[in-house]
C-alpha cells in the first residue's frame, strides 16, 4: 500500500516539534541513567577489592541487551519495554540504597541490585538506539545518534564528581555509595514521569502491519514538514551483506568499548586509591562528554566514513604520549588526567561512529536484537580483558590498549574502502532492507 511508504516518507521529512522535543528529553535521561548505574558499580570496587567483583559487573549487561532487545523487536515495541527497563534500574536503586545506609554494603546485595538495576539500563541501549534512528527525522538523526547517547558520559561525570566529593567530606564508601544510590532513583523517577508522551516507533508498527496504530502515531507527533528535498540522499553505491556489517560493528566495537572500559573505568581501580581513583573516572568523561558535543558537529560534515577512520587513528596516536608517561613519569599522577581527557575525546568519537552505524545498518524487523547481539563478542572479549589484565603491569595495560585501538583503526579503514556513509540516507537503504520494504508496503 503506498500509504504506508508515505508514513515513512513523513517521518524522514518532519519539522522539530514538541513530541521530538519529548522524545529527546526521555531517551536523554535513559542514557545518564546507564551512566550513573555503571559508575556506581565500578565506583564500588574499593570496598571489596575483589577482582571477580570486576568480572561479574562486566558481564552481566549482555543479559539485557539481548533479553530486552529481542522482547522489543518481537512483541513488546520500544515504548513498553522502557517501562520495564524503568521499573528495573529504579529497584535496583532502591536496593542499592537500602544496603548502602542499613546492611553494611554486602556484596552479595550490591551484586543483585546491580545486576537488575543494569539489566534495565543496559537492556534500554539496543532498544533507545533504534528508536532513535526510527524516528528522528534524516536532517538530524545522525547529530541525535551521536549526542543522546552522550548523556552516558554525563552521568558518569555526575556519579563521579557526586563520589569524589562525598568521599572527600566524608572518607566513607557508604555515604558515596548512598549519595550514588540517590541520583539514580531521582533520575528513575522523572523518565517514570517524561515517558508517558514518548511515541511508539512508526517504522517498527509498519513491519509488525499495524498500519492504523502508525497512522494514529504519525498524527500524534508530525509537524511542520521540511520540504527541502536536498538533505535526503538516496544514493548508496556500494552492496555490503549483513555479515559484513555485523563484523566491522563487532570489531570496531571491540576496539572502543574495551578501551572505553580499560581506561576510564578499570585502570583506575588497578593502579589508583582513593580520591586519585575518582579523579581519573572524571576525568575520563568529562573528555568524553566533550568529545560528543564535538562529534555531533562532525559527523555530518565530515561524513561517517571518514569520521570513523579519523576517530580510531586518532585514538591510538593520543595513546603513544599515555604509554611515554606510563613508561618514565607515573610518578607524576597529575600529568596523567590531562593525557587520559584527550584520549577520552577521541574514545567518544570511536563511541559516535558505533552509535550512528549500529541501528542504521540493521533491519528494523530486529534492528534492537541485532544491535544487542553486536555487543556479544564485545563484552565476552571485555570481561576475560577485565580479568587477565589484573595481572599486567600499567604499561602492559597501556600497550593492550594500544593494540585494540589499531585493531579499531584497521576496521575503520576497511570499511573506508568498503562501505558507504549513510548521513541523510534513509533506513530502508542504509540496512539493505529496501527490497523487503517494498515487499511490504505493495
Amino acid at each position: 500500500m503506498k500509504i504506508l511508504s508515505d508514513i515513512i516518507k513523513i517521518v524522514d521529512k518532519m519539522g522539530w516539534n514538541r513530541t521530538l522535543t519529548l522524545a529527546f528529553l526521555s531517551l536523554g535521561i535513559g542514557f545518564f541513567m546507564w551512566g550513573v548505574i555503571t559508575t556506581l558499580g565500578i565506583l564500588t570496587y574499593p570496598e571489596y577489592h575483589n577482582v571477580y567483583y570486576l568480572v561479574y559487573v562486566s558481564s552481566i549487561p549482555l543479559i539485557g541487551d539481548l533479553l530486552l532487545s529481542r522482547l522489543s523487536d518481537i512483541s513488546l515495541g520500544r515504548k513498553t519495554t522502557f517501562f520495564i527497563t524503568m521499573f528495573l534500574y529504579s529497584l535496583g536503586s532502591i536496593i542499592f540504597i537500602l544496603n548502602s545506609a542499613f546492611w553494611g554494603s554486602n556484596i552479595y546485595v550490591t551484586l543483585a541490585a546491580y545486576t537488575i538495576a543494569i539489566i534495565g539500563v543496559e537492556g534500554e541501549v539496543p532498544v533507545a538506539l533504534s528508536l532513535i534512528a526510527e524516528l528522528f527525522p534524516l536532517k538530524y538523526r545522525e547529530k541525535m545518534l551521536v549526542i543522546l547517547p552522550n548523556f552516558d558520559n554525563i552521568g558518569a561525570v555526575i556519579a563521579s564528581l557526586i563520589a569524589f566529593l562525598t568521599y572527600y567530606v566524608s572518607s566513607s564508601f557508604a555515604i558515596e555509595g548512598i549519595s550514588m544510590g540517590i541520583v539514580a532513583l531521582v533520575g528513575a523517577l522523572i523518565a517514570i514521569i517524561v515517558r508517558f508522551s514518548l511515541p511508539e516507533s512508526i517504522r517498527w508498527l509498519v513491519v509488525k502491519g499495524k498500519t492504523n496504530k502508525a497512522k494514529d502515531e504519525l498524527n500524534k507527533i508530525k509537524g511542520g514538514l521540511n520540504i527541502q528535498e536536498e538533505p535526503i540522499n538516496l544514493n548508496i553505491t556500494k552492496n555490503t551483506s549483513l555479515g559484513f556489517r555485523y563484523s566491522f560493528l563487532a570489531i570496531i566495537g571491540i576496539s572502543q568499548y574495551l578501551t572505553y572500559g580499560l581506561m576510564a573505568y578499570v585502570i583506575a581501580d588497578y593502579y589508583f586509591t582513593g580520591l586519585s581513583l575518582d579523579l581519573v573516572v572524571l576525568f575520563a568523561n568529562v573528555g568524553a562528554s566533550i568529545g560528543g558535543v564535538v562529534a555531533m558537529m562532525l559527523v555530518d560534515k565530515l561524513g561517517t566514513r571518514k569520521f570513523a577512520t579519523i576517530s580510531y587513528l586518532g585514538g591510538f596516536l593520543t595513546m603513544i604520549p599515555v604509554l611515554i608517561y606510563v613508561a618514565l613519569f607515573k610518578n607524576y599522577i597529575v600529568m596523567f588526567y590531562p593525557l587520559l581527557f584527550l584520549n577520552m575525546i577521541f574514545s567518544e568519537f570511536g563511541w559516535a561512529v558505533r552509535t550512528v552505524y549500529e541501528p542504521t545498518l540493521m533491519p528494523t524487523r530486529s534492528r534492537a536484537f541485532l544491535v544487542g547481539l553486536i555487543r556479544a563478542p564485545i563484552m565476552l572479549i571485555y570481561t576475560i580483558s577485565v580479568y587477565l589484565t589484573a595481572s599486567f603491569t600499567e604499561l602492559e595495560f597501556v600497550i593492550y590498549n594500544m593494540i585494540l585501538w589499531g585493531i579499531g583503526a584497521l576496521a575503520a579503514g576497511a570499511w573506508h574502502i568498503f562501505g558507504y556513509d549513510i548521513n541523510r540516507v534513509p533506513l530502508e537503504k542504509t540496512s539493505g532492507e529496501e527490497k523487503i520494504s517494498q515487499k511490504i508496503i505493495q
